[in-house]
């Protein structure tokens, strides 16, 4: 910025000058595009830190249930994509017993769900399927979670595998299988993770909550192992 002076010698500021607006915006600019990824990270890592503390909540109440139910995981469907069917109730119905929070319910449309913590993650925020308009998970199946126990109890009710949530309770239970999630996201949310897939669990050996085991690289041995446990704690004799 440069001084000129009137006809009395006093000294004014002039204007800016083209140049010094132009270097002021590109610092900016320069700014901003460090500063940027730096806020989208600290935004990311909050909704993450928020989602772990929402699995966190939901083990306790799942806790509480197995205080209560000798020590055996709810048996209830798969949440992700259908309704629960059959004689199996619903986990978000189960758990509002055992969770003090406000059980997940159709809004006035009848269509999606009004869901609060701790059912919902912060990052389940734009869904993938345009039938939904894309809502959220968690609008369209009440929650932003899938009961993994649930996936292995709908199997083992196919193969006609009795005592289900007891023989998958307790395959679940063993040390080989710690890296398996009771509760895990939905989808993958959450792009600050370089390695393995990024979701967030919940684990049953000691309700802790942390990112997924990435469990692809076990491929079909891990869930032969499942099946033949989960056989063998039913009572039943594991097809050859």
């Amino acid at each position: 910025m440069r001084k000129r002076s009137n006809s009395l010698g006093i000294h004014r500021p002039s204007a800016f000058t083209l140049i010094e607006l132009l270097v002021v915006i590109a610092i900016i600019s320069v700014l901003l595009s460090i500063l940027m990824p730096a806020l989208a990270s600290a935004r990311e890592s909050t909704r993450r830190v928020k989602c772990l503390a929402n699995l966190k909540g939901i083990g306790v109440g799942l806790a509480n249930y197995m205080n209560t139910s000798k020590d055996v995981l709810p048996l209830v469907r798969p949440l992700h994509g259908e309704e629960p069917s059959g004689n199996d109730p619903s986990l978000l119905d189960l758990l509002g017993d055992y969770i003090d929070a406000a059980v997940p319910a159709r809004d006035a449309g009848g269509v999606y769900y009004a869901s609060t913590d701790p059912w919902v993650c912060p990052a389940d925020r734009v869904g993938k399927d345009s039938a939904t308009d894309f809502e959220p998970v968690w609008r369209t199946d009440g929650i932003s979670y899938e009961y993994f126990p649930g996936i292995l109890m709908f199997a083992a009710e196919m193969m006609m595998i009795r005592n289900t949530a007891e023989a998958v309770t307790q395959t679940l239970m063993q040390p080989k299988f710690s890296m398996l999630p009771v509760l895990m996201d939905q989808d993958d949310w959450h792009p600050l993770r370089k390695k393995g897939p990024p979701r967030n669990s919940l684990y049953l050996t000691d309700w802790r909550s942390d990112w997924s085991a990435d469990l692809s690289v076990e491929g079909d041995d891990l869930w032969g192992d499942l099946m033949g446990d989960i056989f063998r704690f039913g009572g039943m004799i594991p097809p050859p």
